[in-house]
C-alpha cells in the first residue's frame, strides 16, 4: 500500500477549507496525512488547524506557503508537496480548499493506480451550480490535445506518484492560471502514463470569493503567459481558441468602452473564423464518409 498524502492549498476561506479537510479526513481509504498549505501565513488559519488536533485519526499539519515564490496556487501545492517527507512509495493527492471529494475518492483512484501501475489517475468533477458543465478527461490524450482546451484535470481530482511529480518537476509557480493543465501537459510530454476513473468523484464548489475563473485583466495576462509557454505546441486553431479566450476576458474587464468595443470586435473575428473551422471540418468529414461507403 503507497502512503497517501494529501496535500491542499489555502487562500483566506477558512470556512470552505472546513468542508475540504473533513471530505478529506473522513474518505472510506483515509491518507496517511494531510497538509494544510497557507498562502497567507495567517495566524488565523494556524490556529484553525491547530484546532483539529485529535479531531480525526489522520494527522493535518500547516504550512506556511507565504514565501513560497510567486504566491500562485502552483507554489502553494509544491510548498505543501515538499513539506511531506520524502518516503520510497508514495502518493500525492491535491485538493482545492473550495472542492471537496466524494467519501471514496482515494479508494477508487489509488485503488486504480495500484491495480494499472500508472504514474496518474484522474477521477471526474462535477460544479454544484446548475450551468457549470466540467470536462471529464478520457484516456489516450497526448499533450497536443489538451495544451489549448482542458480536458477535466484539475487541482483536485488526479493523485500522481510522488517521484513522477518531482520528476517533472511539479507545479508551474510563475502561472497564476492554467497551472493544472500545465503539469498535464508536461506530464504527458515527459511520457507519464495516466488511466481515468470515469465517475463523478468530486465537487467544484461556485462561488464570488476570488475565484480564478474571474474575469480580470490579470487573468487575460495569466492566459498569454500560459499561451507563450507552450507556443510551440499550439496549432494555429488552438493560438485562435486562446486568443478568443483572452479576448472574451478582456471585453469583459476592459476599463474603458473603446477597449470593450475593440475586444468585441476582436471576439467576433476569432469566433468567425472557428465556426468556418468547424464547418470545413465537418464537409471533409462527410467527404470521407461518402468516399468510404463508395468503396463497400
Amino acid at each position: 500500500m503507497p502512503e497517501v498524502a494529501c496535500v491542499i492549498p489555502t487562500h483566506d476561506r477558512d470556512e470552505m477549507l472546513v468542508d475540504a479537510v473533513t471530505s478529506a479526513a473522513t474518505q472510506t481509504r483515509p491518507p496517511d496525512r494531510i497538509v494544510v498549505s497557507d498562502d497567507t501565513g495567517a495566524d488565523r488559519c494556524r490556529a484553525l488547524v491547530a484546532s483539529w488536533e485529535g479531531r480525526w485519526s489522520v494527522p493535518v499539519v500547516w504550512v506556511d506557503a507565504s514565501g513560497a515564490g510567486a504566491g500562485t496556487a502552483g507554489a502553494s501545492r509544491n510548498a505543501g508537496a515538499a513539506a511531506v517527507p520524502a518516503g520510497p512509495d508514495q502518493v500525492l493527492a491535491f485538493l482545492d480548499d473550495d472542492d471537496v471529494w466524494s467519501p471514496e475518492y482515494l479508494e477508487r483512484v489509488v485503488g486504480l493506480l495500484e491495480q494499472e501501475g500508472t504514474d496518474v489517475v484522474v477521477a471526474w468533477t462535477a460544479a454544484d451550480r446548475p450551468g457549470f458543465e466540467m470536462a471529464r478527461m478520457v484516456p489516450g490524450l497526448r499533450a497536443a490535445d489538451v495544451v489549448a482546451r482542458n480536458p477535466g484535470f484539475v487541482g483536485s481530482n488526479f493523485v500522481i506518484r510522488r517521484a513522477a511529480f518531482d520528476g517533472i518537476g511539479g507545479f508551474d509557480p510563475a502561472l497564476p492560471v492554467s497551472n493544472d493543465k500545465d503539469l498535464l501537459v508536461r506530464a504527458l510530454l515527459g511520457g507519464l502514463t495516466y488511466a481515468v476513473v470515469p465517475e463523478v468523484l468530486v465537487t467544484n464548489r461556485v462561488h464570488g470569493d476570488g475565484q480564478l475563473t474571474d474575469k480580470t485583466e490579470r487573468r487575460a495576462a495569466a492566459v498569454r503567459r500560459y499561451r507563450d509557454k507552450h507556443r510551440a505546441l499550439l496549432s494555429g486553431a488552438d493560438r485562435r481558441h486562446l486568443a478568443a479566450q483572452i479576448a472574451s476576458i478582456r471585453r469583459v474587464s476592459a476599463p474603458t468602452r473603446s477597449v470593450r468595443l475593440l475586444e468585441t470586435a476582436r471576439l467576433a473575428a476569432l469566433r468567425g473564423t472557428a465556426l468556418v473551422e468547424a464547418e470545413v471540418r465537418s464537409r471533409r468529414a462527410e467527404r470521407r464518409r461518402a468516399e468510404d461507403d463508395g468503396t463497400r
